[in-house]
């Protein structure tokens, strides 16, 4: 029995581990998986370089600033999409006043971390807004915080994600645009990383790993198997699991899709070297 540690979100995203673990299909493959909960790939990739983690979410951006960095992080599933029919993340207020992208110019607005997809979306969502994005101040709050930074009104609107989006309209909040599928769908933005040298060394190990999590993805094509999955294992109620947006889930995204995030962390000034996508994404 292998035992490996896992950083992730606790969010509907990423409950494709909560399938595979429940399923049975890690310990098929002789796997024990302890799965640790996270903020995100700017704390899960380092955790990933010390050794503390075997694999570990990150979305596109956190990869490609690490290998900016000289961190050989590679994508051993890249997974998770999103279109226009069924977006995850969404920007959200409380403020009736505010009624559209333009209404934010000027005003507090929060993505979950900094220099990430959702940050780089929401800018490039502002723009096509005809906002000056300057004018914006970005601040860095978790999902789970951003519904009561809503609440006492500390921030005009937040970049959130389901479930939060789903539940925040439950509570008053309102919908003015979705930040990711606006400005592209389909758009695929993150997956399971590791670093380069333990794949190298552990071709089975992540073999057995990745061949659990795509007999989930694929159980994951039937969408009641996917909310019966998130209401298992999250306190969220019924009557949100049941409306919430889940998104869409992939076992062979082509290098070539990390394209646009490339393009995006340029247009940004967060990556100025050419980035080698043969092995960004590991194929055995």
């Amino acid at each position: 029995m292998t035992k490996l540690r896992v950083g992730y979100l606790p969010i509907g995203v990423y409950s494709y581990f909560w399938r595979a673990r429940d399923a049975g299909y890690f310990k098929e493959e002789n796997i024990e998986i302890e799965l640790v909960p996270m903020a995100g790939g700017g704390q899960i990739i380092p955790a990933l370089q010390s050794g503390s983690l075997e694999f570990g979410i990150s979305d596109a951006l956190g990869v490609l600033n690490a290998r900016n960095g000289g961190i050989p992080v590679t994508y051993v599933s890249f997974n998770f999409q999103q279109t226009a029919d069924n977006p995850v993340h969404a920007v959200l207020t409380m403020d009736p006043n505010i009624k559209s992208g333009a209404d934010l110019a000027g005003k507090d607005v929060a993505t979950n971390l900094s220099y990430n997809t959702d940050w780089t979306m929401m800018r490039e969502w502002l723009r096509q807004q005809k906002v000056d994005v300057d004018s914006i101040t970005f601040k860095e709050i978790p999902f789970p915080d951003m519904l009561a930074a809503l609440r006492s009104k500390t921030i005009a609107a937040v970049g959130a994600t389901e479930p939060f989006v789903t539940l925040g309209e439950a509570e008053g909040a309102h919908v003015i645009g979705h930040y990711f599928t606006d400005v592209k769908s389909p758009i695929v933005l993150s997956g399971v990383t590791a670093m380069l040298p333990y794949v190298q060394e552990n071709p089975e190990i992540v073999k057995r790993f990745v061949r659990a999590i795509n007999r989930a993805i694929d159980d994951f094509q039937d969408p009641a198997i996917v909310r019966e999955t998130i209401a298992a294992n999250t306190k969220i109620p019924a009557s949100v699991v049941s409306k919430m947006n889940i998104g869409e889930w992939k076992k062979d995204a082509p290098p070539e899709s990390i394209q646009f995030w490339i393009d995006a962390a340029k247009k940004e000034g967060i990556l100025t070297d050419a980035v080698d996508l043969n092995d960004i994404i590991w194929k055995p």
